[in-house]
């Protein structure tokens, strides 16, 4: 009984004495970015719009629309899914279009124009930044006016 009492402490005392080995961890690595490939449903699109007219150097009128609001794709003429294909294809509304898409940049080339847009991508949602500004000349009240118009706009969509 001695015996086996000296065995059972005897193996106790060699798993208590025996060191923990350290724990290997794998280093994290960077999750993959979402994928701009599906289609997606343009849910809502926001937009702020300025406009002012300057004659001789002087601003005689100007407009902004400060207030953002917020409308259906339809209000403002853009119908159905957009669709980006693994072929660097873009298909909407009957038309096709090349993209390419790099970090958050996407860039969209249609009927021979490149447009560069900021893009931010999650696994179920799109939002795609547009901002454009047109300066042209124009009559206003006898003189020739600088007319300048601003706008950004905000196409937030859905992964389907």
């Amino acid at each position: 009984m001695k015996k086996l009492l000296y065995t059972f402490l005897a193996v106790s005392i060699i798993f208590a004495a025996c060191k923990k080995e350290d724990e290997v961890t794998t280093p994290v690595t960077n999750p993959i970015a979402p994928s701009i490939v599906g289609v997606w449903t343009p849910t809502s699109i926001s937009v702020t719009q300025s406009m002012s007219a300057t004659v001789m150097g002087q601003i005689v009128e100007s407009l902004s629309f400060d207030t953002t609001f917020t409308a259906s794709p339809a209000d403002v003429g853009m119908e159905g899914d957009v669709e980006f294909t693994n072929d660097g294809n873009m298909y909407n509304d009957g038309d096709t279009n090349s993209y390419t898409y790099s970090g958050s940049t996407l860039t969209v080339t249609e009927d021979g124009e490149t447009e560069t847009n900021p893009c931010t991508i999650t696994s179920t949602s799109l939002t795609i930044m547009f901002s454009d500004t047109e300066t042209y000349t124009e009559d206003y009240m006898g003189q020739e006016a600088t007319i300048t118009e601003s706008w950004d706009m905000t196409l937030n969509a859905t992964r389907q």
